[in-house]
C-alpha cells in the first residue's frame, strides 16, 4: 500500500483524493441511516433530523470544496451557517495576454507510474485529455554571427562573373545589421537604457562590442529616420491647438561652450510630440 503522505505525483494524490470523497459520503449516509433509526427509537421530532441532515451535508460539502476547489454547488446562506465562504483575493488574478505567441507543451506520465491505484493494471493513454495549465516563460535574445557567403556565377565564355547581393546596411562595411541598430535605439530611447549599461548587458550575453559602436549605429538610424522627423513636426503644427515648452539644456564640452545656453524646445498636439535642441529661444 501507498504512503501518500510522502506521494508526489499528482494524478495518484486526485484519484486517492476521489477515493476518499466516496467514502466519506458512503460514511455520511450510513450515519444519516443510524441517526433516523436512533431518533425513531427515542421517538425525536422529524424536524429535528432533517436540522441534523442539514448540517452533515454542509459538512461534507464543505470538504469537497477543500478538496476540489470552487464547485458548481452553492449553498445558501442559511445553509453555509457555521461555514462562511472565503472572500476572494483580490487584486492578484492573471492577466490576459493576447500578444503572446502561444506554446503549446504535452507530458507524458512516467512509465514506472501508469499503473492503477486500485487494481495494479496498466494504464492507457487516454486519447485527447489533458489537465491544462498556463505558464509564462522567457526566450532569451542570443547574439549570433552570420557569416554571408555570396554566391558568384560565371559565363562559359569567360567574360562575365557576378555575386549575389549582400544584405543592405546602415553603415557601408559594417558588421551590425539594421535589426541589431533598432534594438539599440528602443533600449536606449524607450526603455532608458544607457549605452554603456547596454554594453555590459551585451558582454554578459557574449558579445564583445564598445558604446562608440553603439552610438554609430542609433546615429546612421537617425539619418535614415530624419524624413520622419519632419513629417511628425508637420504633423503637430498642423493640430488645432498646439503646446509648446522650452526648457534650458548644458551643453558638454569645453568650458567656453559649457558657457553657451542651449534649449530643448517640446512641442505637442492632439496624438503626437517633437523636441528639438536649438542654440537659442
Amino acid at each position: 500500500m501507498r504512503n501518500l503522505s510522502l506521494e508526489t505525483s499528482p494524478e495518484i494524490l486526485r484519484q486517492a483524493a476521489l477515493l476518499l470523497e466516496r467514502e466519506n459520503r458512503r460514511l455520511v449516509a450510513e450515519n444519516l441511516r443510524l441517526k433516523r433509526k436512533v431518533e425513531r427509537l427515542q421517538g425525536k421530532a422529524p424536524a429535528e433530523l432533517a436540522l441534523e441532515l442539514e448540517s452533515l451535508e454542509a459538512q461534507l460539502a464543505l470538504t469537497r470544496g477543500k478538496l476540489f476547489g470552487k464547485s458548481s454547488e452553492k449553498l445558501s446562506p442559511a445553509r453555509n451557517g457555521d461555514f462562511p465562504e472565503r472572500e476572494p483575493q483580490r487584486g492578484h488574478g492573471p492577466a490576459s495576454q493576447p500578444a503572446l505567441a502561444l506554446l503549446e507543451q504535452e507530458h507524458e506520465l512516467a512509465a514506472e507510474e501508469r499503473t492503477c491505484v486500485l487494481c495494479g493494471g496498466a494504464l492507457d493513454e487516454w486519447p485527447g485529455q489533458f489537465e491544462e495549465s498556463e505558464e509564462i516563460d522567457v526566450i532569451e535574445r542570443r547574439f549570433v554571427l552570420v557569416r554571408h557567403k555570396r554566391k558568384k556565377y560565371r559565363c562559359r565564355c569567360g567574360g562575365c562573373v557576378k555575386t549575389a547581393s549582400a544584405p543592405r546596411k546602415l553603415l557601408a562595411g559594417s558588421r551590425y545589421s539594421p535589426a541589431f541598430a533598432v534594438s539599440v535605439a528602443v533600449a536606449k530611447y524607450a526603455d532608458h537604457l544607457p549605452l554603456e549599461r547596454q554594453v555590459r548587458i551585451m558582454e554578459r550575453e557574449g558579445l564583445i562590442v564598445s558604446s562608440q559602436t553603439l552610438w554609430d549605429q542609433i546615429e546612421a538610424l537617425s539619418e535614415i529616420l530624419a524624413p520622419l522627423h519632419a513629417r511628425i513636426g508637420a504633423r503637430v503644427l498642423s493640430s488645432a491647438v498646439v503646446f509648446a515648452d522650452e526648457t534650458r539644456w548644458e551643453h558638454l564640452g569645453n568650458r567656453r561652450e559649457a558657457r553657451k545656453r542651449w534649449w530643448v524646445w517640446g512641442v505637442a498636439g492632439e496624438d503626437a510630440a517633437l523636441y528639438r535642441i536649438l542654440g537659442s529661444r
